[in-house]
């Protein structure tokens, strides 16, 4: 168990100031599986083309599009960032489109691979040596680094040699973001406990949960007459298992691939304790929302006073900020607790990075520079949104560490942030476990059956060398 904690596992130092996923992707455009009521594969069918969301800042038409997937509340701030820079620069104006990212990642690739690319894009740290590796890259040095345009040595070494291919940086760091812990201490103490005393593993979580748990009655989930049909308050959400099944996982000591790449760790004894657990506190204890059609999410949940815990992104400050009547002290942020019986703490984490395809006109790609280079330069702008900077001389600004959850995440990734193990067919693998753990969570098949399908699907791809 330990070995396998250990092999995911930064330094303090190397989170903090810039480490990001290393996990890399391959076959992009044939990895999302068909969704359900989808035709036979032999079945004609037409394909379905991506909708992106448009923004258009400016009027010139000297255009800048950008293809992006900040799509959550850290999308308001970018947008604002985007218009800032066309007002100041109206010989410019930008395209703005934001795709979920698994559209993101089908689109992307093969755009750039046909010649027919945006001016650039953000991505995570974690497609960087994938992209470049298929030649869907190209390196950043002379447009950003070799030039002066902007300093390499003001982005902390970890998180450049992340995005480092062949000797040549192959993107511009933008942040470091990941999973937060909100606490919402009205909940909490209407619920007779002491908001800042919070469990400390498994074991501790449950008794705590089933206290706060309660139903339109007041009955709390640990009491006679409890009424889990009508449950007003929820302890925990699932929230986007993209990041709260591989933090669980981690905390118990399980993962989804081995650190070698060579065996799948799916159905290991810890990751199926992991997924087992998140099971126990939908359907068995009844203090975490089932993973059913019609429910209401996170957010819906948290601004209505109907969840004590939050777990969700460094991006959610823009949620808090348009709902101020949860803002501290109402809440505050900190690190996950621990669901696995030993309290080991650990916290998936990822970072954006900013890129020019290759293939983009020459004219083209000197704006997009330019619009790059200004935003890294305004990383502080950039954290009012959540996400901490990458940029080191930004990140110890005393505006950017005097924002409350941006403080807590950095002390966060410091201490627990954990990444991906990497593989060049990621997002594959990554389609296999989620569709093996949504199995198990939405009851369709028992937990230990569903992992080791998924670890078998994990396998074969692993198998493929």
């Amino acid at each position: 168990m330990d070995e396998v904690r250990s092999t995911k596992r930064f330094s303090r130092r190397q989170f903090l100031i810039g480490s990001a996923a290393v996990s890399v992707f391959a076959a992009l455009a044939a990895c999302t599986p068909a969704p359900a009521g989808a035709p036979a594969a032999d079945a004609p069918a037409a394909a379905a083309v991506p909708t992106p969301a448009v923004g258009v800042y400016g009027k010139s038409a000297n255009k800048i599009v950008v293809w992006h997937g900040l799509g959550g509340a850290d999308g308001n701030v970018f947008a604002q960032m985007l218009q800032q820079y066309a007002t100041e620069n109206p010989d410019v104006s930008i395209q703005s489109e934001t795709y979920g990212w698994d559209v993101f990642f089908q689109k992307y690739p093969t755009a750039v691979a046909a010649g027919t690319p945006p001016d650039w894009a953000i991505h995570h740290a974690a497609e960087v040596q994938q992209m470049a590796s298929q030649g869907l890259a190209q390196s950043m040095d002379p447009i950003f680094f070799e030039t002066g345009v902007l300093p390499k040595d003001d982005f902390a070494p970890a998180i450049m040699e992340v995005c480092t291919y062949d000797g040549a940086a192959m993107a511009v760091p933008f942040d470091n973001h990941g999973w937060v812990q909100y606490v919402n201490t009205k909940v909490i103490t209407d619920a007779g406990l002491d908001p800042m005393a919070l469990p400390a593993n498994g074991t501790e979580f449950i008794d705590w949960a089933l206290k706060v748990t309660t139903d339109e009655a007041g009955k709390h989930a640990n009491e006679d007459g409890f009424d889990p049909e009508k449950t007003k308050v929820w302890a925990l959400h699932q929230s986007w298992p993209r990041f709260t099944i591989p933090s669980t996982l981690f905390q118990f000591g399980g993962g989804v691939i081995d650190a070698d790449n060579n065996k799948s760790l799916l159905d290991s004894a810890e990751s199926v304790a992991a997924i087992q657990f998140w099971h126990d506190l939908m359907y068995k204890y009844k203090v975490v929302p089932p993973q059913v059609p019609g429910q209401l999410s996170a957010y819906d949940l948290y601004k209505t006073n109907s969840l004590a815990i939050m777990w969700d992104g460094t991006w959610s400050l823009g949620f808090f900020n348009d709902n101020p009547e949860i803002l501290p002290p109402t809440s505050y942020a900190t690190s996950l607790v621990s669901l696995s019986p030993d309290g080991h703490q650990a916290n998936k984490m990822d970072s954006h990075i900013m890129t020019i395809p290759p293939g983009v006109a020459a004219e083209n790609s000197e704006r997009a520079a330019k619009l790059i280079k200004w935003l890294s330069d305004n990383g502080k702008t950039w954290a009012t949104s959540g996400q901490i900077p990458a940029r080191l001389s930004v990140q110890n600004d005393p505006a950017v560490q005097g924002i409350w959850s941006v403080k807590a995440a950095a002390e966060e990734f410091n201490t627990i942030g954990v990444t991906e193990t990497p593989h060049p067919a990621f997002i594959e693998i990554q389609t296999a476990w989620e569709a093996s753990v949504g199995a198990a969570l939405t009851n369709a098949t028992p937990v230990e059956q569903a992992l080791q399908e998924g670890n078998a699907a994990v396998q074969s791809i692993l198998d493929r060398g």
